[in-house]
């Protein structure tokens, strides 16, 4: 059975939605990561804002942002630091003593950290299950991590994202189950 599941798509097709439906169903257990979520005026996107599960939360790219042209993705700028200070902490699993990690996502801005990339990579070596959004399409580290055999990748859609919750929940449950009876876990 493959312990890292990593939910692919369609940008809006409710890849992050379904992460945090998913999220919420495991609520009761140690879970520990992050989201992302868009920060709009109006109708106009504006910038991303990396939210923990814990409520912790910070701009970590912004159309305002004057960076260096290496951290722009399309027009917004990325500031790395902000991003790691939020999200790294919440991807130590093993601290945390987490049965399950929630990674939302592994695409362009987020892979300027090469920070994150490592510890991403770390946690998929890791005992601890991890549910992950992952960029459609891409080359270099989004394409290794796709192509490891511990990795399940499931494909959202408009017809399938609302069904997804409970397929998830039912081949993740008994990896946690698993865990959480380890001695020591």
């Amino acid at each position: 059975m493959r312990k890292n599941i990593l939910l692919t798509g369609q940008p809006g097709v409710g890849k992050t939605t379904l992460l945090m439906k998913i999220a919420e169903r495991f609520r009761a257990y140690a879970i520990t990561g992050f989201y992302t979520e868009e920060i709009r005026e109006d109708r106009t996107r504006l910038g991303f804002r990396v939210v923990a599960l814990n409520g912790t939360s910070a701009v970590f790219a912004h159309r305002d942002y004057h960076t260096d042209p290496r951290l722009k993705v399309g027009r917004y700028g990325v500031k790395p630091e902000v991003f790691e200070g939020v999200a790294l902490p919440h991807l130590e699993a093993e601290r945390k003593r987490a049965s399950l990690v929630f990674i939302d996502e592994i695409a362009k801005m987020e892979l300027i950290s090469a920070s994150f990339k490592e510890v991403v990579w770390d946690l998929l070596d890791s005992k601890v299950p991890v549910i992950a959004t992952i960029a459609l399409h891409g080359s270099g580290f989004v394409k290794r991590v796709k192509e490891r055999a511990d990795v399940e990748l499931i494909r959202v859609t408009e017809k399938n994202r609302d069904v997804l919750v409970e397929q998830v929940a039912r081949t993740i449950r008994p990896l946690i189950e698993s865990r959480v009876s380890e001695p020591g876990a």
